[in-house]
């Protein structure tokens, strides 16, 4: 084949690449998913005809030309995708998308804290005396007067909220650190503070205080416990990024789990900030008790509303704005 056939035959391929990567640039979403496709296709195509113009024409100024446009298509497809998010879109559907892609995590960390609860709530009915031991120095059963749980008045709540949101903090960033003694810290923090939840529960049902136990707890521990679940997933995801790596490094591994890994702290911190504010200035009004389970149900459940419905991506789901690069989908398609 001679050098005019070869161009003649390629040229046509070779301009519509470099059509695409002009509108693709690195890590930009200027393409179509078809496009994105069209790209990694004619890439590869372009790659093989630098390879045999090498071979026969080393010294055409084309080969000159194809090497600089296989260089840029390269870029294009293999390029970093590129973070950029504005905070509206990371909080409007892309916390929720990291957040639904830890869902299974999410279910274990979940599903290890109802456990407890109800195995304190089992032990504390059964077993008072002993299940008492695991509160907290200084927690007493309700008191049962107006105003007044654990001996502390409606006006010294602030303080006892203070020490609480404090130490959700400190059991959350226990939860997600513990992922790396192999999760068996997380598990253990999750456990304990689930069944120190029943057991107070149980003790305050057994005392005749539970409408207290409502009132202070359920407007915003309903959300707080949904951060310290949401918490140990990230200490799940990163425990199983080092038991089970599969082909890569855990360093790669771990790697890999930083984009979600951080959103879920942020989530765990913006959403406990929520939940701080509402035992801080809501709870001590010591509302109804209806007023007071719809409150902690209002927070909770539009948490988890909006993990579901903006975390899910839809059947046909087309990448974002800081979601998933060009470079990804064409690595995908071309291993495919």
């Amino acid at each position: 084949m001679n050098l005019e056939r070869f161009l003649a035959e390629r040229a046509g391929s070779w301009q519509e690449l470099e059509s695409l990567v002009a509108r693709a640039g690195v890590g930009s979403r200027q393409l179509s998913p078809a496009e994105i496709l069209r790209l990694g296709t004619l890439y590869r195509a372009a790659a093989a005809d630098l390879a045999l113009a090498r071979r026969l024409y080393p010294m055409a100024a084309g080969t000159e030309r194809l090497q600089g446009l296989v260089v840029r298509a390269h870029a294009a497809v293999y390029g970093r995708a590129t973070r950029d998010q504005t905070a509206g879109e990371f909080f409007s559907r892309g916390l929720w998308r990291q957040i639904w892609g830890q869902r299974s995590n999410l279910a274990i960390s979940a599903g290890v804290m109802v456990g407890a609860v109800v195995l304190g709530v089992v032990w504390a009915l059964t077993d008072p005396a002993s299940a008492s031991g695991i509160l907290p120095g200084g927690a007493n059963v309700s008191v049962h007067t107006r105003g007044a749980f654990y001996g502390i008045s409606v006006p010294a709540r602030g303080g006892l909220a203070v020490q609480i949101f404090v130490n959700n903090i400190i059991v959350s960033m226990t939860a997600i650190g513990g992922g790396f003694t192999f999760g068996i810290l997380t598990l253990y923090s999750l456990a304990y503070n689930g069944a120190l939840l029943g057991v107070l529960g149980a003790l305050e049902w057994r005392g005749g205080g539970f409408d207290q136990f409502v009132r202070l707890i359920v407007p915003h521990g309903l959300l707080e416990l949904s951060c310290i679940a949401l918490a140990g997933a990230g200490g799940m995801a990163i425990a199983r990024a080092l038991i089970d790596p599969g082909r890569r490094s855990r360093a790669d591994a771990l790697s890999s789990m930083v984009p979600a890994l951080g959103a879920l702290v942020l989530g765990v911190m913006v959403f406990l900030v929520v939940a701080g504010l509402t035992e801080g200035f809501i709870t001590p009004w010591d509302l109804p008790t209806p007023a007071a389970v719809g409150l902690g149900v209002v927070l909770a459940g539009g948490f988890w509303t909006m993990v579901v419905v903006r975390g899910r991506p839809g059947p046909a789901a087309v990448p974002g704005r800081g979601e998933v690069a060009p470079a990804v989908a064409l690595t995908a398609a071309r291993t495919a």
